[in-house]
């Protein structure tokens, strides 16, 4: 063959490449498939996306996205992104009812980048809203397989010290949650419910602030009063032996105060400091000597006794007994206290007015026999002194408190110019043994020239009122006269 023919025979076929290849070219597509790590760049006649995976064999798994989507026309310079999904699990602890979940453990399979996508593919998506902790952070990358962990806080009340506390905790008991709120707690306080209960359990945790404190009371021991009979003194003499002194017990006592408020005390010690001194008072036993004679029969008659009433005057027994005496027309000796007098000066007035006596019984009715001499001067002095200026009278008799008296009593009574007055009946009507018993002891002991020792003064003397009426009544239907002591 010639050259000639040779170089035609070339051009013809490089034609036919060209318009075969023009033709190729012409009905596909240039495209880049990005999966699995790799990059893919092909002409494709297919149609679709669909088409172009299957033709590269890229099998897809249902939840592995595509883009664009698979059924999207294949053209020239198109890109396609194949995502797989992978699998994780979502944990959460054992208070995954907060987020309302039945089961703690959740999986999603889905295309996923971070934990974040994660929980938010996931049931438990809630967790983003509440106070929560998260393993591994939420930022991590995803991996098939991988568990992202998620620990819910507990909200809590906290009651302590007058305030409210609250907080969420993740601590899985009451004591984990007062040690994340930074309460201090002493060995005393009470935690309600009790620190060992589980956290999900519980609303509100109370703590109390206990105290326990020791409190010293002193208690007063009341002395007692003991008579002893002696016959140095005569029957219805009375002399103080021995001045009665209260005691002191001092009590330590065990006190739980409970937020600033006492709930219980209970005695630990119990010490007497001060043992109590009980009063003696010498009773006399010696039987009075025989009363001087009756008065020979006369003008007057010769049966005569003498009422005698002291510790008064008092606002109401007085007047009472000065009514009753007004009564049977009879005259009664009353020995005064200065301090009663000044008192009630209208009730001293009166006695003098209707023509009964008036005899110094003391100021205050201390026992003569222990106090000292410029003591007994001032309670005798003053005495005088007062009802001189409210019952225009000057006392000349005397009659010793309790009876008591001895050798310097007397003698120095005796120097202010007054005359021991004592008696020889008593009732004991300041015990209040009754009206009855007062009148029986009465009329059991009365004879001619009796001095009968009553009292006005004091509390409770209603049953001397009432005795008196009665035994001014037998008295006077026995003949007898009732009359103010001779000389007072």
């Amino acid at each position: 063959m010639s050259a000639r023919a040779v170089v035609s025979s070339l051009l013809a076929g490089l034609t036919t490449i060209g318009l075969a290849l023009g033709l190729y070219l012409g009905v596909t597509a240039a495209v880049e498939v990005h999966a699995d790590g790799e990059v893919m760049a092909v002409r494709t006649t297919a149609t679709d996306v669909d088409d172009l995976l299957a033709r590269l064999e890229v099998k897809l798994d249902v939840a592995d996205e595509v883009d664009p989507g698979v059924d999207t026309e294949v053209v020239d310079g198109l890109v396609v992104t194949v995502q797989r999904a992978v699998t994780a699990a979502v944990v959460v602890d054992d208070r995954a009812e907060v987020l309302g979940l039945d089961d703690a453990k959740l999986e999603v399979t889905a295309v996923l980048d971070t934990m974040r996508d994660v929980l938010v593919a996931s049931p438990a998506g809630g967790a983003m809203e509440t106070e929560a902790r998260f393993e591994p952070a939420l930022d991590a990358p995803v991996e098939d397989g991988a568990v992202l962990q998620v620990e819910i806080a507990v909200p809590v009340t906290i009651r302590v010290d007058g305030e409210e506390l609250t907080l969420a905790s993740f601590a899985p008991h009451v004591e984990g949650a007062v040690s994340e709120a930074d309460v201090a707690l002493a060995a005393l306080d009470r935690v309600d419910p009790s620190p060992t209960t589980p956290l999900e359990d519980v609303d509100v945790i109370t703590i109390a602030r206990v105290e326990l404190l020791e409190e010293v009371v002193d208690v007063v021991l009341e002395h007692d009063r003991v008579e002893e009979g002696t016959d140095e003194l005569l029957q219805g003499e009375r002399q103080v032996e021995t001045e009665g002194r209260d005691g002191i017990r001092r009590d330590t006592y065990e006190v739980v105060v409970v937020d600033g408020a006492e709930e219980s005390r209970e005695r630990i010690v119990e010490e007497v400091v001060d043992e109590a001194v009980a009063e003696v008072v010498l009773v006399g036993t010696r039987q009075p000597p025989p009363p001087p004679p009756a008065p020979s029969p006369g003008q007057d008659g010769d049966r005569v006794v003498y009422l005698t009433y002291d510790d008064g005057p008092h606002p109401t027994y007085t007047p009472a007994l000065l009514d009753l005496l007004a009564t049977y027309d009879a005259r009664a000796t009353f020995f005064a206290l200065g301090s009663e007098v000044e008192r009630y000066p209208g009730v001293a007035a009166r006695i003098a007015r209707e023509g009964h006596a008036i005899g110094n019984h003391t100021w205050s009715h201390p026992s003569l026999t222990t106090v000292s001499g410029e003591v007994l001067d001032r309670q005798v002095l003053d005495t005088q002194s007062v009802i001189q200026r409210t019952a225009g009278v000057t006392p000349t008799c005397l009659r010793p408190p309790y009876g008591a008296r001895n050798a310097t009593v007397n003698a120095r009574v005796a120097e202010l110019g007054l005359r021991m007055s004592m008696w020889n009946v008593d009732p004991e009507d300041w015990r209040r043994p009754g009206a009855d018993v007062i009148v029986d002891r009465v009329l059991s002991r009365v004879r001619p020239g009796a001095v009968i020792l009553l009292h006005d003064g004091g509390q409770g003397r209603g049953q001397t009122v009432a005795a008196t009426e009665r035994l001014l009544a037998s008295l006077t239907e026995e003949g007898y006269q009732l009359r103010s002591l001779p000389g007072c």
